[in-house]
Order: structure tokens, then sequence, then C-alpha cells
């Protein structure tokens, strides 16, 4: 809060931006917001920069999610950073399993992405799987530090309040260097490492694969087995889920004691430095429209090439001098690895594409995941300036420059950055101070294309909306926004049958939960029945296709929808998602609950069991609980008063085939007490 003269102001840093302004009086800096910008004046330049760092922090914290950190604080020694020791640390290094604090994290990522893999507990949270936050809380910083101390001496160890330049010193000699860790193994071979690997990955302790990997074992050494001949593939077979998510997140890391560079032909001091050479598969360049399957299985050629010296090139065969083509690496703008594999009649390849500025494209294959994505890497660091360095570290489908516009300056394009991972835009924007910033796509308000004429050209400009926050993107060509739009429209898409899949509504639910809910609330409240009644069954699966293929595209109107087709929609949603809203893993406790006669006692295990739940399911159950409430409100008219709505919805929320007088009790009495339970603070 921000006293005038006049009385009190209230900014909402949820959706502001700090800016440092230059004058020449006082030091200034201002808060932007998309509706206004307020200016400010501090008394000396210490007293500035300590606002600007407090309100940033502020910001940070409304973006923040909780939940990750509590869990996973959950293991006593995450509570302390695993390399300083400092209080509740809300960063995680997720390739070496260790949690630490935000001075520490910033000397990770100085040890770059192929070593030390850095997330945020509370601002990264579509990175943490169930699996890898289970993974966490059973390796824990004291299990993890057993290895990577074990052998560090007391007088050698980091103090939280320690320099920065002592830190990286620190952290370096602790990973990179392995100067403290523990030789649990008597073996002395790779080969005899990689065996033992291969028996690891099969049972249940990971911290033994961690210890195995990282004293230098090959993390896709060859198993023996033509089926699973990879761990990862081993570790699959066999059901091991934590050691899955484990070995994922270290398939591309530069492990102690194992010289990449030697056996996988480069180097990574720098871009200009860097040198791969293999056989890769490659389909002719084409400047006039998007490769196709069809055109990789009739056109590709495996050919010999190199990258040296910011210069992809290729040769006829191994043994040739002059290169039939080369990339200039610096007229990139675009790159896209395929996650699906093609399959010739050679075998499966694993593929990626470049766009180039004069609006070339091409295609090369790797026979490797790994090589795919060794040669993608190092092509990335090339292109990707050092101040948009942080997006190599995501595991990008694609990545690339774009021109934006954003809420800050609506009357000029810049250029920035960006990239996507899983169902996340990640991004560097061209401006003073900027940090990565990104948009969890499925939570997208708006997602629309439209053309707008620019120096006399007509281009096609891509608007995102995400809970208030605005931004236009174009591309370089047409050919190139045209993959960045595709690639967008599917990670803003539902994508699978869990809730979190979804395409949500700016609370986290559904936007097929809040339409339905929306619908009925505006005509049907009043009416007899309301969800006893029920709907035509094709219009009812027509309507829920329409929903799952793109929910925001669907518009609920009045003499389009019949109101008994809507009403079913949203119980057939709730029936068919893969999993209870309640949970199937919480019901033994929401029946139980029942055994507490006294009404405060059960509604505080009902406030418990509601904070367990998922983010998204807790705000699916509160925005339906809340509806369902309002509809019991005119029950005089409508006839559905809390024991008939629990009656229709027990075997939704449960997804259970019959209904128990104890299930219908559960949601009954969540109805009733709807105030209680998710409007006072003590429950939420």
């Amino acid at each position: 809060d921000f006293k005038t003269g006049f009385g009190i102001t209230l900014i909402p840093m949820n959706v502001a931006n700090v800016k440092q302004v230059d004058r020449a009086a006082k030091p200034s800096f201002e808060i932007i917001t998309p509706y206004k910008s307020f200016s400010f004046t501090a008394e000396s330049e210490r007293e500035k920069q300590d606002w600007i760092e407090a309100l940033q922090q502020s910001i940070a914290e409304t973006l923040s999610d909780y939940e990750v950190a509590e869990k996973i604080w959950f293991n006593e020694s995450n509570r302390s950073c695993a390399d300083c020791k400092a209080p509740n640390p809300d960063w995680a290094s997720i390739n070496l399993c260790v949690v630490i604090c935000k001075k520490c994290a910033g000397q990770h990522r100085s040890l770059g992405p192929r070593d030390s893999k850095v997330r945020s507990l509370k601002m990264d949270a579509s990175i943490w799987s169930n699996e890898l936050i289970e993974l966490f809380i059973i390796i824990g910083n004291k299990r993890a530090n057993s290895f990577w101390a074990g052998n560090l001496p007391p007088d050698e160890e980091l103090h939280m309040d320690a320099p920065a330049e002592k830190r990286i010193a620190f952290i370096t000699q602790k990973y990179k260097e392995g100067k403290f860790r523990k030789a649990p193994f008597p073996y002395k071979t790779k080969e005899q490492l990689n065996k033992a690997l291969c028996a690891a990955v099969v049972k249940q302790d990971v911290l033994e694969t961690l210890m195995l990997l990282f004293s230098g074992a090959d993390v896709m050494c060859a198993t023996g087995d033509p089926v699973y001949s990879t761990p990862y593939l081993l570790a699959k077979k066999a059901g091991q889920r934590l050691q899955m998510e484990f070995l994922y997140h270290n398939k591309f890391s530069d492990f102690p004691n194992y010289d990449t560079s030697f056996e996988s032909g480069f180097s990574e001091d720098s871009s200009h430095s860097t040198f791969l050479c293999e056989f890769l598969y490659k389909v002719s360049s084409n400047s006039t429209k998007l490769l196709t399957e069809k055109k990789l299985k009739e056109d590709c050629n495996k050919r010999w090439c190199t990258l040296e010296s910011g210069f992809l090139s290729y040769y006829e065969n191994d043994k040739a001098t002059t290169p039939n083509g080369m990339l200039d690496i610096n007229e990139v703008i675009c790159l896209v690895v395929h996650n699906s594999e093609y399959f010739l009649n050679r075998g499966d390849i694993f593929t990626f594409e470049i766009y180039l500025t004069s609006e070339r494209v091409f295609l090369f294959g790797a026979e490797t995941a790994y090589s795919q994505r060794k040669w993608t890497w190092a092509i990335a660091k090339h292109f990707v300036p050092p101040v948009a360095e942080c997006l190599l570290e995501r595991d990008c489908d694609l990545i690339g420059q774009l021109y934006y516009k954003d809420c800050h300056n609506l009357d000029q394009w810049r250029k920035g950055w960006f990239a996507i991972e899983k169902s996340s835009l990640h991004f560097c924007l061209e401006m003073e101070n900027a940090q990565e910033d990104s948009i969890y796509l499925r939570r997208l308000q708006e997602l629309t294309i439209s053309s707008v004429i620019q120096n006399g050209e007509k281009i096609d400009v891509l608007l995102l909306v995400e809970k208030g926050r605005t931004l236009y993107i174009h591309g370089h060509t047409k050919l190139d926004f045209i993959v960045w739009y595709t690639a967008i429209e599917k990670a803003a898409g539902t994508d699978g049958n869990a809730l979190q899949d979804q395409q949500l509504s700016k609370n986290d639910v559904p936007i097929i939960v809040n339409s339905c809910i929306a619908f009925v609330t505006q005509y049907g409240l009043g009416s007899k029945h309301i969800y006893l009644k029920s709907g035509n069954s094709s219009n009812v699966a027509e309507l829920l296709e329409s929903f799952k293929k793109d929910a925001r595209s669907v518009k609920l109107r009045a003499g389009k929808h019949r109101l008994e087709d809507v009403t079913d929609v949203l119980k057939s949603f709730l029936s068919q998602i893969d999993d209870a809203i309640l949970t199937k893993e919480l019901y033994p406790f929401w029946i139980s609950a029942l055994d507490m006669q006294n009404e405060k006692e059960r509604l505080m295990k009902y406030g418990a069991f509601i904070r367990t739940l998922p983010p998204v399911n807790k705000a699916t159950l509160a925005a339906l609980i809340e509806h369902l409430y309002r509809v019991q409100k005119c029950s005089e008219i409508n006839h559905m008063n809390p024991h008939n709505l629990a009656l229709v919805f027990s075997s939704c929320l449960f997804q259970t085939k019959g209904q128990t007088s104890e299930e219908v009790n559960v949601i009954e009495d969540l109805i009733k007490n709807y105030v209680q339970l998710f409007d006072v603070g003590i429950f939420l």
C-alpha cells in the first residue's frame, strides 16, 4: 500500500513490473501495471535499490506456489540448503537431487545446464511431477550429501553468509570436480560402472544410481538387451518410476570423471569452440513450405555432418573434403526438436528442423535421441545470446527468436527469445533488467491469430492473454510463424484425460467445468429437477468432444444448447477423467470422516483432505461445490436440496460405479458447509 495526500492506493503486484528511472535530480523508480503507471522518488540510491528489491520479491511471492516446497520440505533435511545450510531453501538442482537456497542457485546456474539444472520450488510448478517430488523426498539433502560431501573437511564447509566468489568456488569443487565425493564403489573401469548401473536401475535405491552415474557411469550405456537398450528403458521395463525420473533429468548431463568432450566429440567451453562430427540423415532444404513425413521418407540421405566455428557443414561421406553445403548458425531463427520418431526402412531416426532468416528450412535426423539432443543443444548454444542463456536449461521442443509487443510498450515491436517446454512458454524479452518469464499455455484466456499491415506488408500476429497479461508475437517469416503458432496451439490444448491436462481458466478450473457452471447458473437455477433430467446422448457426446478438442473455442448459448445436455456434459466429464476429483487415494479417508460425530471435528477433517488435493482438483472442487451451494439455495423452485444434489454428484466426484449412503453423506456435508470449508481462511 502506498500513501498519497488524499488516501491510500492499492497496487496489485501480481500484474505489476518495476522499472528503474534515470533522473538527474533524485533516484527514482516506477511501478507499471496494465492499467496505470506509478512514479516514486527515494531519498538515496541505496533506499531506491532496497525498495526495488522488496517490490520484486513481492511480485515473485504473488506468482509463487508454495505447495511443491511444502511437500519437498516434508523431508527435514530439505529444510536447509544442501551447500550452505541456509534455512528454507526454495530452489533445487533437479539432476543433482539437492535442494538449495537462492544464493547458491545463482552459482549453480553459472555451472551451466549440463552440470546443474536449476529450478524453483515455487515458480516452476509445471516441472514438478509427482515422481520428481517423491524423488526429492526419498533422497533428501542428507542422503545426497552423504555422497556429494562424504569427504568434506569441516574447515572447508560453506557458510550461509559466504561471498559469491567463495560460493562458486565451493560449488564448482563439490559438483563439477567432485572433490568431496565419497567413493563407495570398488569399480575401476567404465565398463564395470556401466554394468553396475544397469543392475541398479531395476531396483528401488535411486541413491545408488545417483552415485554410480556421478562416479563415471554412462547414462546412455549399452545394456546388451536389443529391446531395452538403455538404462532408462531397463528401469521402465522394471516399473521403477523414480529411477526413470532421475535418469530422464540426467540424460544430457556432464558428469565428473567422464571425459564427455573426448567421447562425444565436442567441448562446451564456448559456442565458437564447439565441434561435432557424425553421420546424420538430411533432407534437402525447402524454401516454400513446411517439411512433411512423406518428403522425409522420399528424400532422406545419410551425410557426414560437422559443426565447427558457427557453421554446420554436410558432406557426401566422411572421406569427402569439400562440403555439399553449409549453414551459418548465426542465421538460425528457430530450432524445432521432434519428440516423435520417424521410421524409415533403415530404422527409427530422431529429427530436428532448422529455420533460417532466408526462409530456408533444413531437416536432419539422428539415430539416437541422445545424439539428437547433443546436436540441437550445441546449435542452440551458438545462436541463443547470453541474455537468454537460461532458456537452454529447459528441455525445449522449440526455441528461437520472435518479435513481440506487451502491455509495457504497445507502440513498438521488439525482439525476444522464446522456448516451449511441455505446456509452458518461457521467454526473455528485450527489456532493461529483464529476467526469464513464462506463460502456462493451458491457462490462456485467449489465443487468437490476426493479420496487421506493417511497412506496407501484411503479417500474421498471435495474441496470448493469461491472467491479465497480454502478449503479441509474430515471426521473422511466414514459415517460422506457422511453426510457433502450431506448437503454441498444441501446447495450449488438452493433452490427456487427467484433470491437470485440460485447458484451464485463470482460476485453475478446467474451462469445460467453468463454462457448464456459468450456463446453468444463468439459465437453470430456477429449472425444476435440474441435474436430474437426462440430455440427448448424441448431443452430449458431440458437445463433450468439442470441449475436449478445444474448450476455449466452445461458447454455450441459450437456444443453441439445451440445459439438460449441458448438465449431462458436466457430469460425464467429472465421471470420465482419469482420477476422481476427490481422488481414489483419499476415498477411505473421506468416508472415515463420517465416524466423527462432532460436526466441527468432521469439518476439520474435510478441510485437511481438501488441502492435500492437487491444485487443479482443489480449485475445481471449490468451484463445483460453490455452484451446488447456489443451486440448493433455490431449492424451493428447483427442488434440488443438498441431499438430492449429493445423490447426483457423489458417483461423479468419487467415480464409483454405484453409490453408497456414506458417499452421499460426504457430498451433502460439503455442500451444506461450503461457506465454512471454502471461505474461511483456517481451511485454505
